[in-house]
């Protein structure tokens, strides 16, 4: 008997037990319900994925280059230098020692072609720094019997004061010899020190727009941010507009991935490369030295490489 009482006692405990553990869970079954809503509400989905479903919002960037290159006025006459180097090579040897052999021979291919042709000597239209180093660009002036001058345009990359490579970008003429690095021209601020802070300051610019979000359909919707950054916003809107519809939810799928400075204009330009899931973009942040500050965000690359004067 007394056996038997244990056993009873033993499963109305259980009982007893189950039936509190039910209670409990009824009573905060609401409580469990409210929580779960609440937490699919704060799930963020992000404005990539609303204004522009082409764009993954990943964290892709290109690499960027650094911008921490020390005193521009140096770097400059270190340009201008580099110049007189070749010239001088040029006029005592007769020969193009800053090509590689096979570029020499085409370009001087290209010269002889026809009688009466010569090059006489180098300018300089710029320097700067890209993903591959530091660089110069040269042209290659070509006179003849006419009154065109021919303009064999090359990408000079160097270590210090010493030429590492060369790269053919493009051919010009006109009536003047193109020259656009002048040494009596004052290198004054050169803005690059202060690119990357502007971007950051254009970046959260856009953020604060809630432009992406709101997937923004012209230019002009830029034309506010273009003057608050203090840019003309009749060469920048249409810039901003392609880095906006074409970035992520954070706006950070693009970088600084060179500059080049001139004097004629005097501008630093600063190169940004924006990628998304499809394609690769590309910009041109202006500086002015003459104002000392950005004045100009546009698409594309812009540079003294192509300009003919």
């Amino acid at each position: 008997m007394k056996k038997l009482n244990k056993k009873y006692i033993k499963w109305i405990i259980i009982l007893v037990l189950i039936v509190m553990i039910v209670t409990s869970y009824a009573l905060n079954l609401g409580k469990i319900k409210d929580k779960t809503v609440n937490g699919i509400a704060q799930i963020t989905i992000p404005f990539s994925l609303i204004v522009n479903p082409k764009n993954i919002d990943e964290d892709i960037a290109p690499k960027a280059v650094s911008l921490n290159d020390g005193d521009m006025t140096k770097n400059k006459q270190q340009a201008l230098n580099i110049l007189s180097t070749i010239n001088d090579d040029y006029h005592s040897t007769d020969e193009l020692s800053f090509l590689s052999n096979d570029q020499e021979k085409a370009l001087l291919k290209r010269v002889n072609k026809k009688p009466h042709r010569y090059i006489t000597n180098m300018t300089i239209l710029n320097f700067g720094k890209d993903i591959h180093g530091k660089y110069i660009t040269i042209s290659c002036n070509r006179y003849d019997d006419t009154k065109t001058i021919v303009s064999y345009r090359y990408r000079i990359y160097h270590k210090g004061d010493s030429i590492t490579s060369a790269k053919y970008l493009n051919t010009q003429s006109n009536k003047y010899p193109p020259q656009y690095l002048l040494e009596d021209i004052d290198m004054g601020k050169a803005g690059v020190d202060q690119a990357k802070s502007f971007t950051q300051r254009l970046k959260t610019a856009i953020i604060n727009s809630n432009l992406t979000a709101t997937n923004a359909a012209n230019p002009g919707n830029f034309n506010q941010i273009s003057i608050n950054l203090g840019l003309n916003p009749d060469k920048s809107n249409t810039g901003l507009f392609k880095l906006a519809r074409n970035a992520n939810s954070r706006v950070s799928n693009f970088a600084i991935v060179g500059y080049q400075i001139s004097d004629i204009p005097r501008y630093t330009r600063i190169y940004l490369k924006q990628l998304s899931k499809d394609n690769t973009y590309y910009y041109t942040l202006t500086y002015s030295r003459n104002s000392s500050r950005f004045i100009n965000f546009q698409k594309g690359i812009i540079s003294t490489d192509t300009l003919n004067k």
